[in-house]
């Protein structure tokens, strides 16, 4: 665990939701595959492997030996520990029913991750900070009000400008982020939804004071 820089190394053992960025300079991405291949160990668990396409896992031999899940197939079982090798939001989603694994998110160089880290209080692997939503339990009410506005997907005008009320009243208290809201939406709607309440949240992001 040396390549890891947290100072304490025993606090991952401690977390469910755990955050490997990518790290500008340097390849972090070995650090996410001996944290999980690490914690399945200390766990004495199983290792999921979660990625976009099979050969993904299967190029790093540790990894090609363990169940691998992809978008197009398998499931994961929940109780274990969930290495999500680069996940896309469609190989992410295979996670978001599980209540009792532990789950190592190891991020490719893109940012799309980053509410799932804030809504989960992951901790930053990297930093060995726990990152956090900033949302009291009035923010987190007006994102599950949110998720009831897109029922049909934020297909009408009235989920556009219900949402976008609550979007406001978010930002009011200064709880408004839209990578969190994003990331709670994507739990819970289809991406065909999301793909609609992204439009919704660049024109609220437009807005004067926004």
């Amino acid at each position: 665990m040396a390549e890891i820089e947290a100072p304490d190394p025993s606090e991952f053992r401690r977390h469910q939701y755990l955050y490997v960025p990518w790290r500008d300079g340097a390849d972090a991405m070995p650090i996410g595959k001996e944290l999980g291949l690490w914690l399945a160990d200390q766990h004495g668990a199983r290792l999921t492997v979660v990625s976009p396409l099979k050969s993904n896992a299967e190029h790093h031999p540790e990894l090609a030996r363990k169940e691998i899940v992809t978008e197009r197939s398998g499931q994961v079982r929940d109780g274990g520990v969930v290495l999500a090798w680069c996940p896309t939001y469609k190989a992410m989603a295979k996670t978001y029913n599980l209540e009792r694994s532990v789950i190592v998110l190891t991020a490719w160089a893109t940012p799309r991750f980053v509410g799932w880290a804030k809504l989960h209080g992951a901790l930053n692997v990297l930093t060995g900070m726990v990152m956090e939503s900033g949302l009291t339990a009035t923010g987190w009410e007006l994102l599950r009000d949110i998720v009831d506005d897109g029922y049909n997907g934020w297909h009408d005008d009235i989920a556009h400008r219900m949402t976008t009320h609550h979007l406001e009243q978010l930002a009011a208290a200064d709880e408004y982020n839209r990578s969190v809201v994003l990331a709670y939406a994507r739990e819970h709607r289809a991406e065909a939804g999301i793909e609609r309440l992204v439009r919704i949240l660049n024109a609220f992001d437009a807005q004067p004071g926004h």
